[in-house]
């Protein structure tokens, strides 16, 4: 009975360290003078940064856009159409990096930014964080949805959008 109950509790430990270590991509637009804020549901990504090796570091992201949740479904799907992230035609967001650098407080990520069929240019501020013991790169940057063809000029709907990257750090060297 005792070795029941352990593993039980080993399994259940073990998935709240899961769910703790996931990857949030959120961001933040003004919308009839309000912000929204929404997040992506799933996203892949690969890494290799060693804060020793900056050279070869790497990180690329998916983020399928079917996953996207503002808290109001009839939103979501409305932000799915052709004239914002026409998702028939465009199913993800991708990022690659060419560069990491030191920055003030952190690090620097540069790398292309690919929404639709626009790639540009991109340059993320992160850092290593540690929280609950699991360490994390906490990052943002701030896009022009128009730059990427997300919808077009709108009297009710800000251009600027804020993005909020959490990535658990798998082998961080810190």
């Amino acid at each position: 009975m005792r070795l029941r109950i352990s593993i039980l509790l080993i399994c259940l430990l073990a998935s709240f360290q899961l769910a703790a270590q996931e990857t949030e991509i959120s961001f933040k637009i003004k919308n009839a003078g309000v912000f929204v804020d929404g997040t992506f549901d799933s996203i892949r990504v690969i890494q290799n940064f060693n804060p020793q090796n900056l050279a070869s570091a790497q990180f690329e992201a998916v983020i399928p856009i079917s996953t996207i949740d503002t808290g109001i479904k009839a939103r979501d799907r409305h932000l799915l159409k052709e004239k914002y992230f026409d998702v028939e035609n465009y199913p993800e967001i991708t990022f690659r990096s060419s560069e990491v650098k030191r920055a003030e407080g952190g690090y620097q990520l540069k790398g292309s930014l690919t929404i639709k069929e626009t790639t540009l240019p991109v340059s993320i501020d992160f850092k290593l964080e540690e929280i609950e013991g699991t360490p994390y790169y906490m990052g943002s940057l701030e896009l022009d949805r128009r730059d990427y063809g997300v919808g077009k000029n709108h009297l009710i709907l800000g251009d600027m959008v804020r993005i909020s990257i959490k990535v658990p750090a798998k082998n961080p060297g810190i």
